[in-house]
């Protein structure tokens, strides 16, 4: 292929992907899962294209792009291969669930596309530039919405309301952490009359309290054996739902979709 025909076809590329970042802000979320194994079951990632999507006929409403890593996934502090490395990720996280980042946009440095992507690591809401060819992507309408004062989650997609579930959330000094993060991972814990219930919905986000818990303290949506606690301020920043709602929030909100929890 002429280099100057494959020049015009990653820069129209980058202007599909650009597109499809503009028809949504961006928005995700932070809960907490402590303790997290290998030995849960994984809730696969959805299928993804190698090229960055298309979109068509613009819809009415919210897209977010997830990037699905295929290869070893190096992320630096600036667009640019000689900057320093923020952070490396495997094609799997420490649980073996496929590692998902979320796109905030996209860059054209000299012949080569960056991606400006929200990574699930500590301090909350870390993101870096991961250049092109070492991720997949698909296309999300989906998001959840925490209020921690009404202790209810809502769930969208297609800017549409789907569900409204009322939920347990962090105890007072170990308050669930407030911002914009994205589903990382589901796993089914092997013990679905334990603690955290029949399925852990992971989000990128970390207790800030709790450095020293099971892999730095990270957040969760998860079920829970004690559903008479739903309503109250009691864990450990972990948002905790009825089994039957988290299971019902699992069929509407796909991985890699945006969370926000908010006052």
């Amino acid at each position: 292929m002429p280099a100057s025909l494959r020049k015009s076809l990653v820069i129209l590329g980058v202007v599909v992907l650009l597109a499809v970042l503009a028809l949504g802000g961006y928005a995700v979320v932070r809960a907490r899962a402590a303790g997290g194994g290998a030995a849960q079951d994984l809730a696969e990632a959805p299928p993804v294209s190698s090229a960055a999507p298309g979109v068509g006929t613009a819809p009415q409403y919210e897209r977010w792009v997830v990037g699905k890593a295929t290869g070893p996934v190096i992320v630096r502090r600036r667009p640019s291969s000689a900057a320093a490395v923020k952070t490396r990720l495997g094609v799997r996280n420490q649980n073996g669930y496929p590692t998902l980042v979320l796109v905030d946009r996209v860059k054209r440095v000299g012949d080569a596309t960056w991606y400006l992507v929200y990574v699930a690591m500590r301090p909350n809401g870390s993101k870096g530039w991961v250049k092109e060819g070492s991720l997949a992507f698909y296309t999300t309408s989906a998001k959840i919405v925490i209020d921690l004062s009404e202790r209810t989650l809502r769930t969208y997609r297609r800017g549409e309301l789907r569900g409204e579930y009322p939920v347990a959330v962090g105890r007072p000094g170990l308050e669930t952490p407030t911002g914009s993060f994205f589903v990382n991972q589901k796993l089914k814990p092997p013990q679905p009359g334990g603690p955290y219930g029949v399925l852990a919905i992971g989000i990128s986000a970390f207790q800030p309290k709790l450095p020293g818990w099971v892999q730095g303290g990270p957040v969760a949506i998860h079920g829970t054996n004690e559903p008479w606690l739903i309503g109250k301020a009691i864990s450990h920043g972990c948002v905790r739902m009825r089994n039957k709602d988290i299971l019902a929030v699992d069929k509407v909100v796909p991985a890699g979709s945006p969370v926000v929890i908010q006052e």
